[in-house]
């Protein structure tokens, strides 16, 4: 609003000429004004005039402007000349610009510093290639990993039991179960690389099965009843002996060599398998009748608990005992091995 009641017109009002400093009472713009001591930047931002008096800053934080120029009111005086809008006795009138509510012309932006973009040091070309390396510092190389063997299952807090079932010196097992545990393990095995030679009095049972688990025909044999078979094995291709023929296991035990294993199966503990349990490295137990687990008791010198715990295991169980640690495990069949063996029993 201006100041006085009168309208105000384009052609100034007669009197003495309008000094720099505002009159006492009388605010140019109808806003209060105080005597700043802010000067404008460059880049629009305001700082404090070096040796000026700390002016007051409105509610906002934000220095006092010129109500004509858009400014920062500084204390000192400022002459008429300096302030556009405003003009001296007898000069022409500026013609009125738009926007203005005092009718003058519109105030002078301060020019704007154009940020020059800023040149970044390119990046030095990468040389890949091959690089040599010494003996010495090869042996130094370690490569982390957990043991090694056969994944059997998981325990009860489902850490993985591994088992070596394939060692640098001869192995012999025994299994005392069924046919779908003997065909997962055997399954397994092959993962491993192993090429499996099965010994059974019911080669039907085992007909295809190298085909459907390989997809070749060269790593499972099966052979009727027991026969003298040479099988060589490496650390990295070892050999299965199975031998599935009745209460006695292997009648004819071979002469195995590093990396050879046999795995007796034993569909029903008796007297007659005592000899094959008594020279495995490492026994596997599905559940076990009474008689079984007291025949077990009786040639492992297992103590009452074990015998107990032995026939009351889920058919998707299995005990490892030897090695010098009795474990107790669930198979945890993969959708593979339900699908072709079936549910899991004994």
């Amino acid at each position: 609003m201006p100041v006085s009641g009168s309208p105000v017109s384009g052609v100034p009002v007669s009197g003495p000429p309008v000094s720099g400093a505002p009159a006492s009472g009388q605010p140019v713009s109808g806003v209060p004004v105080s005597g700043g001591a802010l000067v404008p930047l460059g880049d629009d931002r305001v700082r404090p005039a070096p040796n000026g008096p700390a002016g007051p800053l409105n509610a906002g934080g934000v220095p006092k402007l010129n109500p004509v120029s858009g400014v920062p009111m500084s204390g000192a005086p400022v002459s008429g000349a300096s302030m556009p809008g405003l003009v001296r006795p007898g000069q022409q009138q500026p013609p009125l610009g738009a926007g203005t509510v005092y009718g003058g012309v519109e105030p002078a932006q301060p020019q704007r510093q154009v940020a020059r973009p800023r040149r970044l040091r390119p990046f030095q070309r990468l040389r890949a290639g091959m690089h040599g390396v010494s003996r010495g510092a090869l042996q130094q190389i370690e490569v982390p990993g957990t043991s090694s063997g056969l994944l059997l299952g998981r325990d009860g807090n489902k850490a993985p039991v591994l088992v070596r079932m394939f060692r640098d010196e001869p192995t012999r097992l025994s299994l005392i179960g069924g046919l779908w545990a003997a065909r997962v393990t055997v399954f397994r095995a092959l993962a491993m690389g192993a090429r499996v030679v099965v010994f059974t009095n019911q080669p039907s049972e085992w007909q295809g099965f190298g085909r459907w688990a390989t997809g070749r025909d060269d790593r499972v044999a099966v052979m009727s009843g027991e026969r003298p078979v040479t099988v060589g094995a490496t650390a990295t291709s070892p050999a299965l002996m199975l031998y599935d023929v009745g209460l006695h296991g292997a009648q004819q035990p071979p002469a195995l060599g590093p990396w050879q294993t046999q795995l007796t199966v034993l569909r029903q503990l008796t007297a007659y398998g005592f000899p094959s349990v008594q020279a495995s490295n490492m026994i596997f137990l599905q559940r076990l009748a009474s008689g079984e687990a007291y025949a077990a008791a009786s040639v492992l010198q297992l103590t009452s608990e074990t015998v107990n715990l032995l026939q009351v295991m889920r058919d998707d169980m299995m005990a490892v005992l030897g090695g010098q640690a009795d474990r107790y495990l669930w198979l945890n069949p993969t959708d593979v091995e339900s699908g072709q063996f079936g549910a899991a029993r004994r």
